[in-house]
């Protein structure tokens, strides 16, 4: 069906409502346009009162299955498409999929939480999906409820700017590491050559990262491409529906030769170990190489938080850290990075041309705490060497021994 009439009421309006680059409401003709893909009628009313509290988006048709999703995408043309997972007839990954290969177009899940339609939910990034977010009905508090509205909002605009075709041509090239002097210049090769050889001994002893929009496929290729023996514990921030988290630990296990669990309290950092904070809560490093976690409230509207995180390590084990700042929306790990390379350790963000989102990344940089710059294929190698380093160094003790046994 095509634009029925679902007008907001002035009470469902989003926060602070984007304006256009010279401060004035955007024109009709200029508004981003949203197909809405749900089975249920209210939702439909709801994803359109939320998007219409935006001045600067439009949504200009609705389907209840995935077969209406697919006329209407090729029909209409629409700038961005919010897509449910679980619906009757066609469902919504047999839309994308058929989407993606014969009219691609930026998507963004929204779904309700099930376990099979989270495993779906990911399989969906892997073929051209912008992001996840779980349904507002599902959200909870009033507050809960604010954030769900400006995350939908502000993940729409952030979709419809995706250079898809270069987002596609990535995902389709094979899973190789090409080699060194064949994706980048002679200095970036020396500035790389340079880094690894200036590391000390057993450096990292646990490597962070943090990734918000676009983080899921960047973590997939880069946990797939390291070695299992000696290899330092790796501890994740990734900005995801709350229950989503599980799943992503499950889907990054099953591509890496790593061991990749969600994290709970009182773990201890183990080589070989890749620890996915969950959704509930803060995930922080102590003195002992022990995970902790926190409750509270969001910390820049985040939970968990990479700033968090990185700031634990700083104070207990910064000149043993390397952190990594991936694709993502917001500001979150910039305070975070810098800390960790003011105590003595190296940050790495992800360059602008491989992420889906800069901002995370950029905001990083621009705070002065990063080292280098390098894409998704020069992280790659980056960890590849890393890990023959730590396999090579017979003598190296395993990460945080020492710590333990204080």
């Amino acid at each position: 069906m095509e634009s029925p009439d679902l007008s907001p009421s002035s009470s469902s309006a989003a926060p602070n409502p984007g304006m256009s680059a010279n401060g004035h409401l955007p024109t009709a003709d200029s508004r981003i346009r949203v197909l809405v893909v749900d089975d249920s009628y209210f939702m439909q009313r709801r994803l359109a009162e939320i998007l219409h509290g935006a001045p600067d988006l439009r949504v200009v048709g609705y389907a209840d299955n995935g077969a209406e999703a697919i006329r209407l995408a090729e029909k209409l043309s629409p700038d961005v498409i919010t897509m449910d997972i679980n619906m009757s007839q066609m469902d919504g990954l047999q839309a994308i999929d058929y989407i993606m290969r014969s009219n691609p177009r930026p998507i963004v899940i929204i779904s309700a939480y099930t376990q099979k339609g989270s495993r779906a939910a990911f399989y969906g990034l892997d073929i051209g999906v912008i992001d996840i977010i779980e349904k507002p009905s599902s959200c909870g508090s009033t507050s809960d409820l604010l954030h769900c509205t400006s995350e939908i909002i502000n993940k729409v605009r952030m979709a419809a700017g995706v250079r898809l075709a270069s987002r596609l041509h990535r995902l389709s090239e094979e899973g190789t590491v090409p080699p060194l002097d064949a994706c980048a210049s002679e200095r970036q090769n020396q500035m790389e050559c340079a880094l690894l050889q200036n590391l000390p001994d057993g450096f990292p002893q646990v490597i962070a990262m943090g990734a918000s929009t676009g983080g899921p496929t960047v973590l997939q290729k880069l946990l797939g491409a390291v070695p299992q023996e000696a290899f330092p514990p790796v501890v994740i921030v990734q900005h995801l529906p709350e229950k989503f988290n599980r799943e992503l630990a499950e889907h990054l296990n099953a591509v890496s030769s790593l061991e990749v669990v969600e994290a709970r309290e009182g773990q201890h950092l183990t080589n070989g170990t890749v620890y996915i904070a969950p959704g509930s809560s803060y995930l922080q490093i102590n003195a002992h190489g022990c995970l902790t976690m926190n409750e509270g409230p969001r910390v820049n509207y985040r939970k968990p938080s990479i700033d968090v995180l990185f700031n634990s390590l700083a104070r207990h084990h910064g000149s043993q850290v390397m952190a990594f700042v991936l694709s993502g929306m917001g500001e979150d790990g910039a305070v975070g990075a810098l800390a960790i390379k003011r105590a003595g350790g190296a940050v790495i963000a992800q360059d602008e041309a491989s992420s889906i989102v800069f901002s995370m990344p950029e905001a990083a940089i621009k705070a002065g705490g990063v080292d280098q710059v390098l894409s998704v294929e020069r992280m790659e190698r980056l960890l590849l060497q890393l890990g023959r380093k730590a396999a090579s160094s017979a003598s190296r003790p395993p990460a945080y021994n020492r710590l333990l046994q204080n």
